[in-house]
């Protein structure tokens, strides 16, 4: 049984005292320093060079850090650049500082703007509406605070604090900015950095033994599917697989609390070894915070693709894949989603913010639908109230957090409302999580439609892709994608890519046309 489904409160010290983790930490310490890391990561939009290497320990595996990124000092007006690991240090140091010094001083306009940089340096947006919320309701600074000593790796709560009443939001953003909010080198816990914890702790499961004989138990470590061709889960090599994100076995909270659980393993395992010891440390962060940051940036080099640690790392992912399918694993995750009549539901919320223009909660949204008559749209929403909410939540367009106007614009569609719905980004911006499903599909949609008119043909070319599972799981995929096209006019009456679709779907796409084998101008453009 995991770990996370039977320990529900738990200090640091207790945590740490556990067989397996204590094992698990003595094993890191012994393997991490002259650790083989086959690194094989292309280039592209924020990996500025290709890297093919065999890193010899963590601290090697840190000089190969890579990752191209920029954010905007409003403050001066400057863009602060990154790529390497000595440039992004001191980048994140003053984003840390600016986030800080405004939740301090209550100000909640610059810690909105502040933890909105942060996103924008981890190329992630999903978390832009629930942060422009809080600021909204000068609510932000005050969240900030309450949840700050809850990931502090150096106190003495308990585990089980952040629960689901406090931590209202946790995804790929947030783990950011509440990592660079903390002073005592809390981790940025994403589905790279996860992968590789999953990754070593199988492998320390298959090296150590408990003293009784028996193997040790899977600890829990989660994770998520890459966009691309990378493997994340070390379940695709016949290991214990890793809890995946946004499933029932990592709720937000859960996700929370595994970023403490890790960040107290990275400051056991540094005050135990002399790793980053040469980390300098920045304002208001201790030495230890500084070598902790640098130990998770390694994880996160190390989870770009778990092929890197395997013992068959030149292995070609279609072997893998192979191998997967004969012993019957699938890909963790597809871009399946719940299926919905897209426009239909966009209308139907619009209705219910502008007769309700202070209640963004689903529990009033469901009470609204549901005193529809039989026969209606509203009732239709109301029996099928799981399904229609999907493009609503937080992974796909954060309708509950945006402001009545952003709905309105979204709800009308074309490019102004498509350019809303992605937080004001005018393409398509890929995050390392399953996210964006809704926005994925469309993009799958036009370009299978444009290089195929055959139906069964688009429907073999996503299950062969590993988009979809079977035969139903495509339709369902593009009657959603059809839907969110056409609403926003990616898609025309023939579900033909536009103009529009080959400006928004950019390098941004690339991950996704390479699983379909796709270069950016093979399909039909009208």
């Amino acid at each position: 049984m995991l770990l996370t489904r039977t320990i529900q409160s738990m200090n640091r010290i207790q945590f740490l005292a556990q067989p397996q983790v204590a094992a698990f930490i003595k094993w890191l310490c012994d393997t991490l320093p002259e650790l083989p890391v086959s690194l094989r990561i292309e280039r592209s939009r924020f990996n500025s060079k290709e890297i093919d290497i065999v890193a010899s320990g963590l601290e090697d595996v840190l000089r190969q850090y890579s990752w191209n990124a920029s954010w905007q000092d409003v403050r001066t007006g400057e863009r602060v650049a990154s790529s390497d690991w000595v440039s992004t240090r001191k980048a994140l140091v003053r984003l840390s500082e600016w986030l800080r010094e405004s939740v301090v001083r209550g100000d909640d306009s610059g810690a909105r703007s502040a933890a909105i940089e942060v996103l924008r340096w981890g190329g992630v947006r999903g978390a832009i509406a629930f942060i422009e919320r809080l600021a909204r309701e000068n609510a932000l600074c005050g969240y900030l605070q309450r949840l700050g000593p809850l990931f502090a790796l150096d106190g003495n709560q308990d585990i089980s604090a952040l629960d689901a009443t406090i931590v209202q939001r946790f995804d790929a953003g947030l783990t950011k900015v509440h990592a660079l909010f903390d002073k005592t080198g809390s981790p940025i816990y994403d589905s790279r950095v996860g992968a590789a914890f999953a990754m070593l702790y199988e492998m320390f499961r298959s090296d150590v033994k408990h003293p009784d004989g028996r193997p040790f138990s899977p600890l829990g470590f989660p994770s998520g599917s890459a966009r691309g061709q990378q493997i994340r889960d070390p379940g695709e090599f016949g290991m214990a697989s890793a809890p995946q994100f946004y499933t029932n076995r990592v709720t937000r909270d859960e996700w929370a609390r595994w970023q403490l659980r890790t960040g107290w393993i990275i400051r056991e395992v540094l005050a135990n070894t002399s790793l980053f010891a040469s980390e300098a440390s920045g304002h208001g962060e201790s030495g230890l915070a500084a070598r902790a940051h640098a130990f998770e940036a390694s994880m996160f080099m190390i989870g770009y693709d778990l092929r890197c640690l395997n013992a068959d790392a030149d292995q070609p992912i279609e072997a893998v894949r192979s191998s997967r399918k004969a012993t019957g694993r699938s890909r963790t995750g597809n871009w399946v989603p719940t299926s919905h009549p897209f426009g239909r539901v966009m209308q139907i919320y619009r209705t219910y913010r502008e007769a309700n223009p202070r209640d963004n909660e689903l529990f009033g949204l469901e009470q609204w639908v549901s005193n529809f008559p039989i026969g209606t749209a509203e009732w239709a929403f109301s029996t099928s109230f799981k399904n229609y909410i999907y493009p609503l939540q937080d992974r796909e367009f954060s309708l509950l957090d945006k402001s009545l106007d952003d709905v309105r614009v979204i709800t009308d569609g074309g490019r102004e409302g498509l350019y809303r719905a992605n937080d004001g980004a005018t393409e398509f911006l890929p995050g390392d999580e399953r996210e964006q499903v809704c926005l994925v599909c469309a993009g799958l949609t036009g370009y299978v439609y444009g290089v195929d008119g055959n139906r069964d043909a688009r429907v073999r070319q996503l299950v062969n892709a590993e988009f979809a599972g079977n035969e139903g799981g495509a339709e369902v995929l593009m009657y959603v994608g059809r839907g969110v096209g056409q609403h926003f006019g990616l898609l025309d009456t023939d579900f033909q890519s536009t103009a529009l679709f080959h400006r928004f779907f950019g390098e941004g796409f690339s991950d996704f046309r390479g699983r379909l084998s796709l270069g950016p101008g093979t399909e039909r453009r009208r």
